[in-house]
């Protein structure tokens, strides 16, 4: 009888301990969110957009740019083509020097002396213009003319070239940006249709109407989602960066672009983009200045064999003359003259040759020369002076310039095949890209309507109570991640059209209506 009393008090003390840890339980539970309400505030605090998007009332000085003022930006801010345009004036001075080669070359000259001859002091000035002349150097002055001609057009080229691959990276970085941003948009919404739907899910688990498994499914779903929404806000960031990198800014600027304008089916002839790229790119162009750049140096070379002939000469007017004995230290300026002699002409012209003789040189020179009397003489001296002259073995240089122009003739022509292959197989690419990307975006259209049509027959029957929330949520991130593989393929699209521009050499390739290439707004 005892025993069976305490057993009863036993259970009674258990029964109320067990009743009062499952009301604390119950209130602790009250007070603690459940799994469901905290992946619901989790969902909630992402929705804070990344900074580079915020709305310009929330964001310092957002700019939205367009394409055209993201490349003017770029253009601007890239200090490779800023060391062209230096380079461009280098080659302007080169070319102005070439041309002052082929003009005479003429010099001022003053000079006064003073000296002692037999005892006495004498003074003496002159005044003179020297001039020379080329009269023939083979053309050596011509050429190396041409050549600097040529080398300012190479210059400007390279200038075209740099800028050409700039605005291929711009459009790139551009459109890669508007890819990021339309697939966070579709993210924002997902999450937003998802949460809905977690919220009412929560309920039914509350009130019973759902199992445990259900519960769990659509919270990995949700999480799925989260991870959807993080990677594609750090898409945009990342997205951001290139394109500010692409344009050489602070990373610290707020900017933020347009939309692109509709995507336009654009005909495409390979054989008439390869024809135009072979005429108007960059590299095609370089490289055919570049053999008539090394034309010129053969020419340059060969030139420094023929004969040389310059003339030389020198116009002006000079007197010398004895200071008085009792003018005591010579002052020119203030000093006691003898008799004043008046300023005499005094000139000598000439020409000098040189000829090459297989690696010596010979040379003549003629001259005459008028000279004004001097203290030592009463009158002025005229003299004639035939002048012979062989160096042996001083002019080796010329076989050596001619093997080295020969060389660099070689290798522009090498280069030149190779830009030209180059040329066509980016030119094949970048075609091939665009029609690859062309079906591409059919199929992903294609696919965007069966999962539109597969989520509404999803729904209805999610109304019939023959499908199931789950079911519901997986068939919206296949909705949009179908549209975000559009999307996709309207950004490969974009870059690829910007890739056979880029090919071309000219980067409104489409917007010139250029042969059987054009524009036709898709539907």
């Amino acid at each position: 009888m005892r025993l069976s009393k305490f057993l009863l008090i036993a259970w009674t003390v258990v029964l109320v301990s067990g009743a009062c840890t499952a009301l604390s339980f119950s209130e602790e539970a009250a007070k603690t969110p459940s799994e469901v309400e905290k992946s619901k505030t989790s969902i909630i605090g992402m929705y804070k957009p990344p900074e580079s998007i915020l709305e310009p009332s929330e964001a310092e000085e957002v700019k939205i740019l367009t394409l055209n003022e993201c490349i003017d930006i770029a253009v601007k801010n890239h200090l490779p083509l800023k060391t062209i345009k230096k380079s461009v004036k280098l080659a302007q001075w080169r070319l102005f020097e070439a041309r002052r080669n082929l003009l005479p070359k003429v010099g001022v000259r003053m000079e006064e002396h003073t000296g002692q001859i037999g005892g006495r002091r004498f003074y003496g000035k002159s005044t003179a213009v020297d001039l020379q002349q080329t009269v023939f150097h083979g053309g050596e002055f011509m050429y190396t003319m041409m050549q600097a001609q040529t080398n300012l057009k190479i210059v400007n080229k390279e200038y075209a070239r740099i800028k050409n691959e700039l605005i291929l990276q711009v459009k790139k970085g551009y459109y890669t940006l508007a890819k990021a941003k339309e697939n966070f948009k579709l993210q924002q919404e997902l999450s937003g249709e998802v949460l809905k739907i977690s919220d009412m899910v929560a309920k039914q688990f509350e009130s019973g109407v759902i199992s445990n498994l259900e519960l769990l499914n659509v919270n990995s779903q949700m999480n799925q989602v989260r991870f959807q929404y993080a990677s594609a806000q750090g898409d945009v960031e990342v997205a951001e960066l290139i394109l500010k990198q692409a344009m050489n800014m602070d990373e610290r600027a707020r900017i933020d672009i347009d939309t692109p304008p509709v995507l336009d089916k654009v005909d495409i002839d390979f054989n008439k983009v390869l024809a135009d790229a072979l005429v108007n790119r960059p590299e095609m162009q370089i490289s055919s200045m570049m053999i008539q750049y090394y034309i010129y140096e053969q020419k340059v070379a060969k030139a420094k064999s023929w004969p040389k002939i310059d003339f030389i000469g020198s116009f002006g007017m000079a007197k010398e003359e004895y200071i008085a004995k009792d003018a005591g230290e010579p002052d020119p300026a203030t000093g006691t003259m003898d008799a004043d002699q008046k300023m005499e002409q005094q000139w000598y012209a000439g020409v000098k040759c040189s000829i090459p003789l297989w690696g010596s040189t010979g040379e003549y020179s003629y001259q005459k020369e008028v000279w004004a009397p001097v203290v030592s003489a009463y009158r002025g001296t005229s003299t004639i002076t035939n002048s012979y002259k062989f160096n042996f073995l001083d002019n080796l240089a010329q076989f050596s310039d001619k093997a080295a122009a020969d060389v660099d003739m070689d290798k522009a022509r090498q280069e030149f095949i190779k830009t030209k292959q180059d040329v066509t197989l980016e030119a094949k690419e970048s075609c091939f890209n665009y029609e690859k990307a062309l079906m591409q975006l059919e199929t992903a259209a294609n696919k965007v309507k069966y999962q539109e049509s597969d989520l509404e027959i999803i729904i209805f029957k999610r109304q019939m109570d023959e499908a199931q929330d789950s079911n519901v949520i997986e068939s919206m991130i296949k909705l949009a991640q179908e549209k975000f593989g559009y999307t996709q393929a309207v950004s490969d699209c974009r870059i690829a059209i910007a890739s056979i521009s880029k090919a071309v050499g000219l980067p409104d390739y489409f917007e010139r209506g250029i042969g059987a290439n054009s524009k036709t707004p898709r539907q």
